[in-house]
């Protein structure tokens, strides 16, 4: 008989006698077997919402405020003053529009002005756009609960609480009141065609004209403030970055989603964080529960040990079988943490899980915050779970069977 023979031999002889030990004792395997498909299939759960939770949050920051990626002043982040403009507006848009990373592109131009209906007024921002590239890239068009959005020039579009404030209705005239980027005088008369709710900020201060009016009231002829693109994927902003940097001008910088809205990626980061925290501490009750199997097997085979130990059972050889019975404990729970998580994950993952919030939490602090989530099951999370608690389980284990290595063969003989 040959050497590999023997081996495979020998190999599936520790296989059969470590899986015949592991259902000595049925309940407790039983009850090790459900702590870890329960704890990996709520594991992988949380990690699915999570990850399904981010694009979501993402998409709807940035399509209500900044965009994926900005071509903008230098100064213009820190500085939102109107002489910080960018020119050449009309022909970065053509270049653009050709570029094969971005979906769509815009232009966008602001100022502090005072908007007045008399005899009311309020301060505001104005905010010019291209109408039809901005319902690419933005979502405040679908957020129009009177009149229509913008269509051309000499119209305005503003939040509920400002029309109320101000008294106005669909069809009414506003006046416009601010400085152009000289320190002169700049006023435009435009009439109401829109009225949105969004957040209460949008909602108290924002107002949206038509890039040409904006242009012209304030004389910047082909200037704005920012060239705005939208990328097919917002966390993979590399190639989108580039193609923003192509047609970048001196003294002005391109940013990213996470630079210009970094409530949304702190957030997400303290999400990842708060979060991983819970799910370490699950893997680590997993893994001790693991070990208080083994350990209490350890004793109740002390015996046992004593005695391969005193016809020739080498030590490492027992510490090898626990090995074998504690991977095979592993790949039985894996293997039903699974089947858990496929029957309570992956049908929301088609179906998404709603989130109830309450109009005043949508117009606050939670406007970004997605109605409904769907689980995404990516590689990580299907791999972090089970491997963590594998390898957890096996330092556990290890340290247990330490016991193995100092084991008295007399008294473990003795043992009752």
């Amino acid at each position: 008989m040959s050497n590999e023979t023997v081996r495979a031999r020998t190999h599936a002889l520790f296989l059969q006698v470590a899986w015949r030990n592991l259902w000595r004792n049925k309940r407790r395997t039983f009850l090790t077997v459900a702590a870890i498909a329960f704890g990996m299939g709520l594991v992988q759960f949380a990690m699915s919402m999570q990850s399904g939770s981010y694009g979501p949050m993402i998409a709807l920051g940035t399509r209500l405020g900044e965009g994926h990626v900005q071509i903008l002043h230098e100064k213009f982040h820190d500085e939102p003053r109107i002489e910080n403009a960018i020119s050449n507006v009309e022909e970065r848009l053509s270049q653009l529009d050709n570029a094969s990373a971005l979906e769509s592109v815009s232009a966008r131009a602001a100022g502090f002005v005072l908007v007045s209906n008399d005899p009311y007024s309020a301060a505001g921002l104005v905010t010019g756009v291209i109408p039809e590239r901005e319902t690419l890239i933005s979502d405040l068009p679908s957020k129009v609960v009177h009149g229509s959005y913008l269509s051309g020039d000499d119209q305005l579009l503003l939040g509920a609480t400002m029309a109320r404030n101000l008294d106005v209705n669909v069809g009414d005239e506003v006046v416009m009141i601010g400085s152009n980027p000289d320190g002169n005088f700049a006023a435009g008369v435009a009439e109401v065609t829109g009225i949105f709710e969004a957040t209460i900020d949008m909602e108290r201060s924002l107002v949206q004209i038509s890039l040409p009016t904006f242009q012209s009231m304030f004389e910047m002829p082909d200037q704005a403030h920012r060239i705005v693109g939208m990328v097919p994927e917002p966390q993979q902003l590399d190639a989108g970055l580039i193609a923003m940097g192509e047609v970048l001008a001196e003294g002005e910088v391109v940013m990213d989603w996470r630079e210009l809205m970094p409530e949304i990626s702190q957030g997400i980061e303290i999400d990842i964080v708060s979060n991983g925290i819970l799910q370490f501490v699950l893997i680590l009750v997993i893994v001790l529960s693991i070990m208080n199997t083994f350990v209490m097997t350890l004793f109740e085979r002390t015996r046992e040990y004593g005695m391969l130990f005193a016809i020739g059972m080498g030590r490492g050889a027992a510490y090898r079988m626990t090995m074998t019975e504690t991977a095979l404990l592993w790949v039985v729970g894996v293997l039903c943490g699974a089947v858990l998580t496929g029957i309570l994950v992956v049908p929301l993952t088609y179906s998404g899980i709603p989130i109830p919030v309450s109009d005043e939490a949508l117009q606050g602090q939670m406007a970004f915050m997605p109605n409904m989530i769907y689980p995404e099951l990516s590689y990580w999370v299907v791999l972090i779970a089970p491997i963590a608690i594998g390898v957890g389980s096996l330092i556990a284990v290890s340290i247990a069977s330490v016991r193995l290595f100092r084991l008295n063969i007399i008294a473990a003989l003795r043992t009752d």
